[in-house]
């Protein structure tokens, strides 16, 4: 909240401006269930998002808020507006705004830049901790209106807020005393009044029970009640999945209108403190209750902090309705909690077939499915996504007879320097063309590499020099080694793993003339004992005298990170382990840069060395062909 009170507006008074891009990018990388706020003069330039945050939104169950500093006045032909002109701007430039905030159980405040920092208190309210909603309502210019919530005895704090204008407001607690909230102080509650919005406190301690509100307004009115409290619930739409595995299968979108659903609830906080009962949900249209469902608690699923309760409705409403979920306390008193998004049920579905992993480069197809419940009727459907992928966002336009199913597709170009990993939302609408009947689908697709680097590292033996009697602990063994990556994600990582010798790593790569002499001595090693040993010990007089750049490593060090030796992730590295002849086998583990990993097993026998990652293995006096591979390896060394 602090950094939200050092905010302060820099400019502004361009008409209109892009609030719809802004509101799909927080919904994009904000989590579900958040509260957005939008602060704003401008109606939206770029309206033709509206279907892409609507059914972000609903997907994510988010809360859009706008609070409106509006301005009468502007003269046209110019970005800035004078608030002198004498031309208004139209009456419903903010309609698709109040769209939003009403499917999406927010609020739409209109005030003014005097009132901005007083409205700005509805954010803290908004989000504070353990916050459940007792009551949310729209109310239009009715003479008076009725309305009640309940308390229960886990609530408490509890606040009112009522945007519009209101001529009379009386409340009424549970013991039968009333206030004028206009025009009295007390003994209820608190008024604060801003343009466009009344604030009213509950005052403490708050009674259990049930409170009533009377009100007379002057044009359209929300009332909403919020409290402070540990037990709420989320919730889902559900049909039977006879698929692979039998169970209840999310709904995407909205529910079809006249067909059976399962209604999913789960019921959030129930600790050991709190003891609360649930017996049923209730589908509450604009004039009350529409529909009871009974809850099956005996099949319920219950842990520590939450609990998942399932009802069957029957036949979902065709009329918008939002959910309540209602039970009792230990103390016997009535327990409420109400969503704020309205369910619009439809007679449309979107199906999608398929969702593709995108690739840099390529084109990836989304299949989809529109399946039409109502009569025969023209459709048209739009898509988008956050990150301009599509290679067309349409709209189409086709017919769909009734009953029928219409399949087609989109594609998305990934550019060749998308990330890996990166996520991108697309977003696919239907609308009827004749009707308010609509549906959406939200896909997720995420962006993997090209070809996944699953080839580990390679350890290719380019000498062995052994030379162990009976008496070991006289004379040493050792290897050379080429160690590469077979992928393209470079070297990463080498670690001495088990073995008491002594792991040198070079910088740089030995003179070729060097690997051409150890090839001869690699076939005449096994005529040439004690010759071949002290040839070793002048190959390594040649490592230290040519290679001043090296790192030694024992068992016991942690992996040493060689990923920036390499200018290329194909360029190798010449390695060098030399042991007594006490301790006669040793182990070195190397990794790439993709994770894949290479177990080298080492041994003074000449015979083997052992990759248990692929199972190859290669002699340790080895084929002419692999002396020709590392010689090629190390002119490669040479050349760069």
């Amino acid at each position: 909240m602090q950094h939200l009170e050092n905010l302060i507006a820099l400019g502004g008074g361009d008409e209109p401006e892009m609030c719809l891009s802004a509101i799909l990018l927080a919904l994009t990388h904000s989590p579900p269930l958040s509260d957005i706020f939008v602060f704003t003069d401008a109606s939206p330039k770029d309206a033709h998002l509206f279907d892409a945050v609507k059914a972000l939104a609903l997907k994510k169950q988010s809360k859009i808020t706008f609070l409106l500093t509006e301005d009468p006045y502007y003269k046209p032909g110019r970005k800035r507006r004078k608030r002198r002109s004498k031309e208004p701007l139209p009456s419903d430039r903010f309609s698709l705004y109040s769209s939003l905030s009403s499917l999406s159980g927010g609020l739409s405040i209109f005030t003014t830049d005097f009132d901005i920092q007083e409205v700005s208190a509805i954010v803290e309210d908004s989000t504070a901790t353990d916050k459940v909603t007792l009551l949310h309502v729209e109310g239009g210019p009715e003479l008076i209106s009725d309305y009640s919530f309940r308390v229960d005895s886990s609530v408490k704090k509890v606040i009112l807020h009522i945007t519009g204008t209101l001529a009379e407001c009386v409340l009424t607690s549970p013991s039968d005393q009333s206030q004028s909230l206009l025009t009295e102080k007390g003994p209820l509650a608190e008024l604060e009044h801003s343009q466009g919005l009344y604030r009213i406190s509950l005052l403490l301690p708050v009674q259990s029970g049930h409170w009533k509100l009377r009100a007379m307004s002057e044009g359209h009115v929300t009332f909403n009640v919020i409290g402070g409290s540990t037990v709420d619930f989320l919730y889902y739409f559900a049909t039977l999945a006879n698929e692979t595995h039998p169970g209840l299968a999310r709904v995407e979108g909205s529910p079809i209108a006249g067909a059976p659903a399962f209604l999913v609830m789960y019921v959030t906080s129930l600790d050991s403190d709190t003891e609360v009962s649930f017996s049923h949900g209730t589908l509450l249209g604009a004039k009350g209750e529409i529909q009871r469902v009974k809850l099956d608690i005996s099949s319920s699923s219950s842990f520590q902090t939450w609990r998942e309760v399932v009802g069957l409705v029957e036949s979902v409403p065709s009329v918008p309705f939002c959910v309540q979920l209602s039970g009792q306390d230990s103390r016997g008193n009535e327990v409420e909690r109400v969503s704020t998004e309205m369910v619009h049920p439809t007679h449309v579905e979107i199906r999608v077939l398929a969702v593709p992993p995108l690739v840099p480069g390529h084109i990836s197809t989304v299949g989809f499915e529109i399946l039409n419940h109502g009569p025969a009727r023209l459709f048209n459907l739009t898509a988008d996504d956050d990150c301009d992928y599509l290679q067309r966002k349409g709209p189409q336009r086709f017919p769909v007879a009734e009953q029928g199913l219409y399949r087609s597709e989109v594609n998305l170009l990934t550019p060749a320097t998308a990330p890996a990993g990166a996520t991108v939302t697309l977003t696919l609408t239907v609308h009827d063309l004749d009707s308010p009947d609509s549906n959406f689908a939200v896909v997720y697709l995420t962006v993997v590499p090209p070809h996944p680097d699953t080839s580990p590292p390679s350890c290719s033996v380019a000498r062995v020099q052994s030379n162990c009697p009976s008496v070991c602990n006289q004379s040493s063994w050792s290897v050379s080694l080429v160690v590469s990556d077979n992928g393209r994600s470079g070297l990463a990582a080498l670690q001495l793993q088990r073995g008491e010798g002594i792991l040198t790593l070079f910088h740089n790569a030995p003179f070729l003339e060097d690997i051409l002499d150890e090839s001869g001595s690699m076939k005449k090693q096994t005529h040439k004992d004690k010759k071949t040993s002290e040839d070793h010990h002048h190959h390594h007089h040649h490592h230290h005298h040519h290679s001043d750049h090296k790192t030694r490593l024992r068992t016991g060090d942690s992996p040493l990170n060689i990923s920036a030796w390499a200018h290329t992730p194909s360029q190798p590295l010449w390695v060098d382990y030399t042991s007594s002849c006490c301790s006669a086998q040793a182990e070195v583990l190397v990794w790439d840069r993709a994770g894949n990993t290479k177990r080298c097993r080492l041994t003074s026998v000449e015979q083997r060395i052992t990759d248990r990652s692929s199972g190859s293995c290669r002699t340790a006096a080895s084929e002419f062909t692999s002396v020709i591979s590392l010689v090629s390896s190390l002119l490669w060394f040479l050349l760069v």
